[in-house]
């Protein structure tokens, strides 16, 4: 009797493991797998082409070593956990960061794109014609885009189809304002040229505003992450110079409420200055 019972226990609990891992692995490959089309979707709109089941790789070689590092070093569990989240949440920074400085870029090289445009259409090329001669002489982010456009045109697509796929890739206001420009202009008729002239002026001295704004609010912005990086930064050294003083905010009730309090606040008076010193042009 006590034979059988033992062998029915055994066997629940090696089916309780086996679905559990099942369970376990295929929510693991869902993962993996959303985690490499978006990263493979976003590194197609920044032109950047690598394998991305290496980046998947040392992704997840990361999310394993550097807690278990920080874990055997003595941090403790709250900091292991908190590499955990960030390093969660680094690909998408990363992304967010590296398409911001590309549609930078591509704001900065739109006057004088928009100047030669317009010069060669002056001189008798078409619209096409005068992008393509852009494209040949510059590689940077705005020749990709305007060669996309091009090679989407080549395929069958409508210009109007293409310069819709261009102002949804760049997410800008200034290539929104370009885009409308060139499909009035292509639906209404009119002298592009001009048109593309006066927008060039008018992106330039816009990127020139937000120059000066951005030079005279460098100093509040600064001040804001100090601020918010400052509690942090002295709590760090503290933790190794004064533990018997530090460990208790992270090891009792009363010290993690003291820390979600300064969390919140901090982060509350670093948006608050950083909605005061953006100023939308």
């Amino acid at each position: 009797m006590l034979y059988g019972v033992m062998t029915v226990l055994f066997v629940s609990f090696s089916l309780v493991i086996y679905f559990f891992m099942k369970s376990t692995t295929q929510a693991v490959d869902q993962y993996s797998e959303k985690l490499s089309l978006s990263a493979e979707s976003n590194m197609r709109k920044l032109f950047l082409f690598a394998d991305t089941r290496k980046l998947l790789f040392v992704f997840i070689a990361a999310l394993i070593l550097i807690p278990s590092a920080l874990f055997a070093a003595g941090a403790g569990v709250v900091l292991a956990a908190a590499s955990v989240a960030l390093l969660f949440m680094a690909p998408r920074v990363m992304f967010a960061q590296l398409a911001k400085r590309r549609r930078i870029s591509i704001n900065q090289a739109l006057p004088d794109a928009l100047t030669q445009i317009a010069g060669a259409m002056r001189a008798g090329s078409t619209f096409t014609m005068a992008m393509q001669s852009y494209v040949d002489e510059y590689k940077g982010p705005l020749g990709q885009e305007l060669s996309l456009l091009l090679r989407e045109q080549r395929v069958g697509a409508r210009l109007e189809d293409a310069l819709d796929s261009l102002a949804e890739r760049v997410q800008s206001e200034e290539m929104d304002l370009v885009v409308s420009a060139a499909l009035i202009a292509n639906d209404i008729g009119g002298n592009l040229a001009e048109i593309m002239q006066s927008l060039a002026e008018t992106i330039r001295r816009k990127l020139e505003m937000e120059g000066k704004v951005g030079a005279l609010t460098a100093q509040g912005r600064l001040q804001g992450t100090v601020v918010s990086a400052l509690p942090f930064a002295i709590l760090i050294p503290l933790i190794y110079y004064e533990p018997e003083a530090t460990l208790p905010i992270f090891n009792t009730l009363l010290g993690w409420i003291f820390l979600g309090v300064i969390i919140i606040m901090v982060t509350i008076g670093g948006l608050v200055i950083r909605k005061i010193v953006d100023v939308d042009i």
